[in-house]
């Protein structure tokens, strides 16, 4: 365990001196709560605290980008020449691909340390059980997800560029075709219908559904977690098999 968690402070080191990016999008989380959400909810009738709604909303975003980032990032470790040194240490392959999860829970734990305060505290009135639960189930979630783009980053070891572009079109779909933005009973029967396929609708409704909101407005809390544990046992399970089959072999430029 100690060698694992000397690989994932090697890694992190180098992100964190200084954390700009981190702080970068602290800065722009606030400036969605204190601005866009608060104008925007002046404009959307029918749900209570719509300005809560939509801020729980940008710490599920969050969370699928920093789960977007770990498979980015090892993506970058195969093109950048670092994978074929990290094969060559005594290490097995699950340790590898653990000290991955584990460099992209800790970035994750950094990124909404800040974002998930705010929100706390903009809620209220909120238990000590509560707030654990909401940060098991946003950690179940980036997990989940990050498993998914694990998996994706070995199909795409040998372009970076194909990578960021199934990436970039799938964040489009699963975040706009979820309920991260709108209650699922206020979507068109067409948006609903593929709301169902995504796993932020079962992320985001959860959360919010933990942190106290009108339940008529989420889907079944126990469907979601049945979701979102299938998502994260079936993805991290294909990433395990992954690196222990196709790791071998890749090419560094």
């Amino acid at each position: 365990m100690s060698n694992i968690i000397r690989l994932v402070w090697f890694d992190l080191k180098t992100e964190l001196r200084p954390p700009v990016w981190i702080i970068t999008e602290w800065i722009v989380f606030l400036v969605q709560v204190g601005i866009y959400s608060a104008m925007i909810s002046q404009l959307v009738t029918g749900v209570d605290d719509y300005n809560h709604f939509l801020t729980v909303g940008f710490v599920i975003m969050i969370t699928f980008d920093m789960a977007s980032h770990t498979g980015r990032h090892f993506v970058e470790h195969a093109h950048e020449g670092r994978l074929p040194y990290l094969l060559s240490l005594p290490i097995s392959r699950s340790e590898l691909f653990l000290t991955i999860a584990l460099q992209g829970g800790t970035e994750l734990a950094l990124m909404l340390s800040v974002p998930l305060t705010v929100t706390l505290l903009i809620i209220g009135n909120l238990t000590w059980i509560s707030v654990v639960a909401c940060v098991l189930a946003l950690f179940w979630l980036g997990f989940g997800v990050a498993g998914l783009m694990l998996a994706l980053s070995f199909i795409a070891f040998k372009s970076s560029d194909l990578y960021s572009a199934i990436v970039t079109g799938l964040s489009a779909v699963i975040i706009r075709f979820s309920t991260v933005l709108y209650p699922f009973t206020f979507l068109p029967a067409q948006y609903a219908s593929a709301a169902v396929f995504s796993p932020l609708t079962y992320g985001s409704d959860l959360v919010r559904f933990i942190l106290g909101f009108d339940p008529t407005y989420l889907l079944n809390p126990y469907y979601a977690v049945s979701v979102l544990t299938a998502l994260s046992v079936s993805t991290l399970g294909l990433g395990l098999v992954l690196v222990q089959r196709l790791v071998e072999g890749v090419k560094s430029a």
